[in-house]
C-alpha cells in the first residue's frame, strides 16, 4: 500500500446499494472519514515537530503558492455515472486543503482534520451533485407514471421529464424555455392531448433537474428514450 494515497474501502449493503443517493452518501462519509485519519505531512514526510518556528512559516508560505492537483480515483462497481466522476484530476477547493496542510505544519491538527474532512465533503458532493440530480429526477419519473396510471397527473408528463433528464444530460446549456418548446412540439407530433408550452416549462422547472450553466442556448437536439 502506497504511503501518499488516502484509501477508502467503501462496503454496502445488498439493498442500500440499489439506491444511488446512499451509495452517494457512502462514498462521502467514507471519504471524509479516511481524510480525517491520515495526515497530509505524513504522506509527504514532513515532521513540523522538527522544524523550527521560522521553517515552518516558510514551509506554510511555499504551500500557500503552490498549485494543488488531487487525483481522485473510486471504483465504486455500481456503474459508470460514479465511477468516471471519480477518476479525475481534481483541483477545486484547492484553498481548504492548503488551509488543512498549513495547520498541520503549524501544529493545529485539531482544526487540519476539520479542514481535511470538510475538504473531502465538500469535492464529493461536487462531484456527484449530477448523479444526485439524476437519481432524484428518475424517482420523481417513477412517482409520476405511477400517478398517472391511477389518473392522478397527466399521462405525459413523466415522458417530458424523461426526455429532459436525457437532453439535459447531454446538452447542459439547453435553455428552459426553448427545451420546452422542442418537448411540447415532439409531443404534439404523436398525441392531440398534449399540455400547453407553458406547463411542459413549470414541470421542468419544478422538478429542479435544469442545469445550473451560465451560458443558455437553443443548440440542442433532443435526446429520446427507450422508453418514450
Amino acid at each position: 500500500m502506497s504511503e501518499n494515497k488516502i484509501i477508502a474501502a467503501i462496503e454496502f449493503d445488498h439493498n442500500d446499494a440499489k439506491d444511488i443517493n446512499t451509495i452517494a452518501d457512502y462514498i462521502r462519509d467514507e471519504l471524509a472519514s479516511a481524510f480525517v485519519k491520515k495526515m497530509i505531512c505524513d504522506m509527504a514526510n514532513i515532521t513540523p515537530s522538527k522544524m523550527s518556528l521560522e521553517e515552518r512559516l516558510s514551509l506554510s508560505s511555499e504551500i500557500e503558492n503552490k498549485d494543488l492537483k488531487v487525483n481522485i480515483s473510486v471504483c465504486a462497481g455500481y456503474g459508470d455515472d460514479i465511477d468516471k466522476k471519480f477518476n479525475s484530476v481534481y483541483s477545486e477547493f484547492n484553498d481548504v486543503l492548503k488551509a488543512a496542510i498549513i495547520f498541520e505544519v503549524l501544529g493545529f491538527n485539531r482544526l487540519a482534520d476539520q479542514l481535511r474532512e470538510r475538504y473531502a465533503v465538500l469535492v464529493s458532493e461536487s462531484l456527484l451533485k449530477s448523479v444526485r440530480d439524476i437519481a432524484n429526477v428518475k424517482k420523481i419519473i417513477s412517482e409520476d407514471r405511477s400517478k398517472a396510471k391511477k389518473g392522478k397527473t397527466n399521462r405525459h408528463k413523466s415522458t417530458a421529464l424523461s426526455i429532459a433528464c436525457n437532453t439535459w444530460k447531454k446538452y447542459p446549456n439547453a435553455s428552459l424555455p426553448g427545451l420546452s418548446a422542442e418537448i411540447y412540439a415532439h409531443l404534439r407530433n404523436k398525441w392531440n392531448d398534449v399540455p400547453v408550452v407553458g406547463t411542459i416549462e413549470r414541470w421542468l422547472k419544478e422538478s429542479g433537474m435544469n442545469p445550473k450553466s451560465p451560458q443558455k442556448n437553443r443548440d440542442f437536439k433532443l435526446v429520446i428514450g427507450d422508453k418514450e
